[in-house]
């Protein structure tokens, strides 16, 4: 059964200013270090980074919190796979509240165009 579904578009060229203006301050508050490492090891960069942001706002979404409640960004981490789809890495008061709504699965699909780029997340939830 769907728990929730979230989507977020996200301004690639607002990243860059972001980035560019708080710098490492920025990047280290929203993103873990994996993520850091893997979007400068990509030749798009600033895709990469706001690609991640729209993720994370999307499942802060179909979640149904946002971003409080303990929700923290960290928490929320976005990886590849081997074959390179995106999936996530939830930890802390996430995870815990995960298991705690019966969520036992979620979908990411990440796309970009030109200066823009979408996310949608979507939970699962386990009914008996």
């Amino acid at each position: 059964m769907i728990y929730g579904i979230g989507v977020d578009i996200v301004n690639i060229r607002r990243m860059r200013r972001v980035v560019d203006r708080w710098g490492p301050r920025f990047l280290q508050r929203v993103f873990t270090e994996q993520e850091i490492h893997s979007c400068f090891q990509s030749s798009k960069s600033e895709s990469s980074l706001a690609l991640r942001f729209a993720a994370k706002e999307a499942f802060s979404k179909a979640i149904g919190l946002g971003m409080r409640k303990g929700i923290r960004w960290h928490d929320i981490e976005i990886v590849h796979n081997k074959m390179g789809r995106p999936d996530l890495n939830l930890t802390g008061k996430v995870l815990s509240f995960c298991q705690e709504e019966g969520i036992i699965s979620w979908h990411v699909s990440l796309s970009d165009d030109g200066d823009y780029g979408i996310a949608v997340v979507v939970l699962e939830k386990h009914v008996p």
